[in-house]
């Protein structure tokens, strides 16, 4: 009886990463943005008259696309990560691949905005630009490793759930 080939490490990252990326970082990004918009309400006027606060504006229907697609996520790489049925590779793959397609996507046209001249420019654009290039960055690398990985041969043994025949010599 053939023994059950195991998760190889390098999958294992795979996983692990797209999973913080795709899944546990959009769902704290809405987390911590709902806390600050309730912190943002909460406050009050100061007594010279001057007011604190203001208002974080994001559609409640982004955050909750956000927050579905993140947990759709998380269930595809729970699968994959058991490597049960055989086709959580594929929706793994494929998962990833509209993820990565949809955030370049939203970050491209967010890179592409132009600032609102009516609220004034802030340094705190060129820190933004900044971090979304870099947010493109790891997410395009995540995505390259991922689908590199899963399309290897031990992954593929792993999802198959053995090891294929050596092949036969033609010599002799």
């Amino acid at each position: 009886m053939q023994q059950r080939p195991g998760r190889p490490l390098g999958l294992s990252l795979a996983i692990i990463t797209s999973v913080m990326l795709f899944s546990l970082l959009p769902i704290a990004q809405v987390i911590i943005f709902i806390a600050l918009r309730q912190r943002f309400q909460n406050l009050e006027f100061l007594e010279g008259g001057g007011a604190i606060g203001g208002d974080l504006q994001v559609s409640d229907t982004a955050l909750l696309l956000q927050v579905v697609g993140g947990l759709i996520f998380l269930v595809i790489g729970i699968f994959a990560w058991r490597g049960k049925p055989a086709s959580s590779r594929y929706f793994l793959i494929l998962g990833v691949i509209i993820l990565t397609a949809i955030t370049i996507g939203v970050t491209l046209i967010s890179l592409n905005t132009p600032p609102d001249i009516e609220f004034g420019v802030d340094s705190a654009k060129s820190l933004q630009d900044s971090l979304l290039r870099a947010r493109l960055t790891v997410t395009a690398l995540v995505a390259l490793y991922v689908v590199w990985y899963v399309n290897r041969g031990p992954a593929r043994a792993f999802y198959r759930g053995y090891y294929l025949p050596e092949p036969q010599s033609q010599n002799g």
